[in-house]
Parts: C-alpha cells; structure tokens; sequence
C-alpha cells in the first residue's frame, strides 16, 4: 500500500490556469461589452417611451439613472477590489451585472424599468475599477502599455458598440432584444473569469474609513491630483465633441440617425492608434504617451474647427480620426501614471480617476446642450491643452507616501 511519503506515489495535479493573454483578451471583450450597456439606450429610448406610455423627457432617464449610479459604484467597487481582491469583484459584478440586465428587461412598468436601469449600471461599475487594476497588475512590464491601451481602447470603443447594438434592435427586433443577448452573455463571462483568473492575495485589510482617507489623501497630493483634474476633459470632451458635431452634420448636410453611426464608426478607426503607438513607444512612459495624446486631440479638435468654418465636410469627419487617436492614448496614459504614483491603492486611484471620467462624460453632455458648435469646440480646445499642461507640469513619477 502507497504511503504518504511514498515516492511512487502520484504528484498531486494542479490545474494550469491560460496565459495572461487568454485573460487579456476576455476583459477586453468586456470592456466593449459592460459599458455598452451606458449608450445601448440612447436608440431604443423611443421604442421604450412607446412601450411604457411616457414622455421624452421621462425616456431621457433611461440613459441618466444608469450613468449616475455607474458612477457612483466605481467609488465602492475600486476600493473594494483593493480590500478583498480583484477575482470575486470582476467576477460576482459580472454575474450581478447579467441578473440586473435581465431584471431591466423584464421590467413591468417604467418606474421598475428605471429601478433596473440603476442597479444595472451600479452592478457594472465592478467592471472597469477592478480590470484596469488587475492588468496593471498582472501585466509583464514590457507587455503593460499595450495591454493596458487594449482595455481603454474598449472602454471607449463601447460607445460606438452600445449605440450600434440598440440602432440595429430598435430598427429590427424589439426592444427588450437588446438586453436578453447582453445577460445571457454576462453570466457566461462571469463563469469563465471564474475559472479563468488566479484567486490572487486575500487583498487588504484596510476598513472602510482607511479606504476613504486613502481616496482623500490621493486627491490632496499634487501628482494623482493633477491626474484627476486634467481627466475630468477626456471622456468629456469626447461626448461633447459628438454630440455637437451630429447636431452640425444634422442640421447642415441633413444626416440621419444611420449615418450618424458611420460618421462614428469612421472615427473609431482612431482607436486603433493607442495599442499601435503603446506597442511601439510605450516604453517612453505613460507620462509621455499623454502628454503627446493631449496635443493629437487639441491638434484634431482644431482642425475639426478649422474644417467647418471652410464647410468641408468631408474633412470635418476625417479629422475625427485624429481626436479619437488623441483619446485613446490619453486614457490608457493616465492609468499608468496612476500605477507610478500611487502603487499601494491602484483599486482606489483607479475608482476615483474613472468616476471623474464619467463626471466629465456628463459633464460635456450638459455643456453640448447649451453651447454651439464652434462655441463648444474652442471651450474643447482650451481645456484640453490645460489638461495637457497639467500633466506635464505636475506629474511624476515618484509615488505616493
């Protein structure tokens, strides 16, 4: 009989986990597929305002009581990661994420629609805070601009996604069909994070009151500071840039809601600048990377500016291209400058510096409704080479305390 310190006896089998690839691949998935949730109602909302007998303004909610609590959850789940690991918050988020999405379109009456619509973005704001810090992490140095290019680049490309998904629901299924694949495809993630993701270290043991005093100590230092400030203009500038420019393509050369969504697709293609630049030059640093998107975005914005007082509006859209690429080097700069300066509490850096994102998103949706094209864009542009000064001038790389 085998003994326990027999030799011949068989090693215990450890099941290999896939390569950081694998994992990368699937959290970039995710980052085009979680978000979307945000802008897939932004079509749809007059199917729903049909569907439920309210008015516009009533239906306009669809889209702002998830964004609120989206939000508002980037500032429970970033420090949470940090104090009980990034695995059961990526993956018990995503779960919770498809239960609120079918409960969202199963909803009876508007008011439980909206109630759906709120736990909704508050399940899916487990998503972003916890994944950015997980690459950061888990990335090999070499490899961790590109990687983390990769996932912002979903972040942002999430909102061209969403819209198209609930362009083509609304025009060719009903309504509810744009929630049913998304649940039906975020429990299926949730168990192949699982089983996909190390279960990592216990996390932190800091209390909730550490959690907070660390948040607060990250904004009165000058470096995540200057982060946050200068951050507030990203997704800001990118919601308002294309909210202003559909109203000018609309009411100048008559385009409709279709080829609005080409106008977007076409400046998606700038996307594709941040992994390719990140691949090649990333390891200039991160504080380089977005300083340089800042200028491409200013340099794109100007243009666009320039283009329309000429009336050319095919270079207008061509020159979107070029702010979309500024975009997506902008954020994924940003996430590793955090990663330098503040490497004890990256959940938190990165809860808070994704909530200010999407303050700025709202933010310059607002400002779009009030300001014009060109009053808007030169607002677009001062802020942006602010935001640019910013970082160069107040970041380095010396952490935090």
């Amino acid at each position: 009989m085998l003994t326990a310190t027999d030799p011949t006896r068989p090693a215990p089998r450890h099941r290999r986990r896939p390569g950081f690839s694998v994992q990368l691949a699937l959290l970039v998935a995710m980052a085009f597929a979680i978000p979307a949730q945000l802008y897939l109602a932004i079509p749809i909302a007059g199917r729903i305002r049909t569907a439920y007998g309210v008015d516009a303004a009533s239906a306009a909610w669809t889209g702002a009581a998830f964004s609120f609590a989206y939000a508002l959850g980037f500032l429970v789940f970033g420090p949470l990661s940090d104090r009980v690991g990034r695995r059961p918050v990526l993956t018990i988020g995503a779960l919770a994420t498809a239960v609120t999405t079918a409960l969202t379109a199963a909803a009876p009456d508007f008011g439980w629609f909206l109630a759906g619509r709120v736990l909704q973005g508050f399940a899916a704001a487990t998503f972003a805070p916890a994944a950015l810090a997980y690459v950061t992490e888990r990335a090999p140095a070499a490899r961790r601009p590109v990687a983390l290019s990769l996932l912002t680049t979903g972040l942002l490309g999430a909102g061209i996604a969403g819209q198209v998904f609930g362009q083509l629901m609304a025009e060719h299924a009903d309504w509810r069909a744009a929630f049913w694949p998304a649940a039906i495809g975020y429990a299926m993630a949730a168990a192949i994070l699982w089983r996909l993701l190390p279960p990592g270290s216990a996390g932190s043991a800091a209390s909730v009151r550490e959690v907070a005093e660390a948040a607060s100590g990250l904004i009165r230092t000058k470096g995540p500071a200057a982060v946050f400030g200068s951050a507030v203009t990203v997704f800001g500038s990118f919601v308002a840039f294309y909210a202003v420019l559909e109203r000018e393509l609309r009411e100048t050369s008559g385009y409709d809601a279709d080829q609005m969504l080409l106008v977007q697709a076409a400046g998606a293609v700038g996307l594709v600048a941040g992994p390719l630049v990140n691949r090649r030059f990333g390891a200039k640093g991160p504080r380089t990377l977005a300083v340089a998107g800042y200028l491409t975005a200013a340099a794109g914005l100007l243009l666009a500016l320039l283009a329309q007082a000429a009336a050319m509006t095919g270079v207008l859209i061509g020159v979107s291209v070029l702010f979309v690429a500024g975009t997506s080097l902008i954020v994924p700069g940003l996430v590793g400058l955090l990663h330098e300066l503040a490497p004890h509490a990256r959940g938190t850096a990165g809860a808070v510096n994704t909530f200010v994102l999407f303050v700025g998103a709202s933010a310059g949706q607002l400002a779009a409704a009030q300001l014009g094209y060109r009053p808007m864009l030169m607002v677009l542009v001062l802020a942006t080479l602010a935001a640019d000064l910013t970082v160069a001038v107040f970041t380095r790389s010396a952490p935090c305390p």
